[in-house]
């Protein structure tokens, strides 16, 4: 999609047998879906959860529901893979307790929309400044709220409490968000691996610099040098130009 520069990678921990991380990205009407989701569970049930999520949103995004606005189709897409994950935990005895989280984002026309539960992070750099987009669905955001982001990964031995995920419960509540999107706009999803390693300082300086791709390569080089224990994961969408289509009613639906 030439009006933007787009790049992705997930990897395992170090030693690990399976990544627990899983990303994707899908053409949908005059634009791009791009999600995100790091899964939870014993062994392989946190690879299952995440990657069957994004199988789900996949599925429910690219079936013909386009007279819908696409903030609500991501809602719908979240949602009917909260409810499969749930499902298949109940049904299959080795896939107890597998959960995972998901972010979801949509550039469509000139608009921004994203889906978000639990604790990967959207981020929006603009005009040089860094902002998180999304808030984490943990028990250190929810009751230490202000602690740096690398004190919640090493510090707090709560730090991995995500009390909201897609799978523990029949509904799930989920974050809808909606803006103008702006030529310039780099928008990036990560999942903890990357997001718990680096300081914000670090992550706005390298989303300034270069392509898509090349943001992405040093951001992963840089938490893999901060720790090689975890799965980490990175999208980086740049917005060259902004699709001139017809734009669709967009508003906030709430969080």
């Amino acid at each position: 999609m030439p009006w933007i520069d787009f790049f992705e990678h997930t990897e395992a921990g170090e030693g690990l047998a399976v990544n627990a991380d899983a990303i994707a990205h899908w053409a949908v009407d005059d634009g791009l879906v791009f999600a995100v989701a790091d899964g939870i569970g014993e062994q392989e049930a946190g690879e299952v959860a995440s990657h069957l999520a994004l199988d789900v949103v996949r599925g429910a995004i690219t079936s013909p529901r386009s007279e819908w606005p696409i903030l609500r189709r991501l809602a719908h897409a979240v949602q009917t893979a909260n409810m499969e994950l749930y499902q298949k935990a109940v049904a299959v005895p080795e896939l107890r307790g597998m959960a995972t989280t998901v972010t979801a984002t949509a550039l469509v026309g000139r608009s921004l929309s994203t889906a978000h539960v639990g604790d990967c992070r959207l981020w929006l750099l603009r005009d040089r400044t860094l902002t998180q987009l999304t808030k984490d669905h943990t028990w250190v955001w929810a009751h230490l709220p202000g602690v740096p982001a690398v004190e919640q990964r090493h510090g707090h031995p709560r730090r991995y409490s995500l009390p909201r995920c897609l799978g523990q419960e029949l509904v799930v509540s989920i974050d809808l968000l909606s803006m103008d999107l702006q030529v310039g706009d780099v928008l990036l999803h990560s999942s903890d691996g990357l997001h718990g390693a680096l300081a914000e300082l670090d992550i706005q300086q390298i989303l300034a610099t270069g392509s898509a791709e090349a943001a992405g390569q040093t951001l992963l080089a840089r938490a893999r040098a901060q720790s090689r224990r975890d799965d980490v994961s990175v999208q980086v969408a740049l917005v060259r130009e902004l699709n001139a289509a017809r734009s669709r009613p967009w508003w906030r639906l709430g969080a």
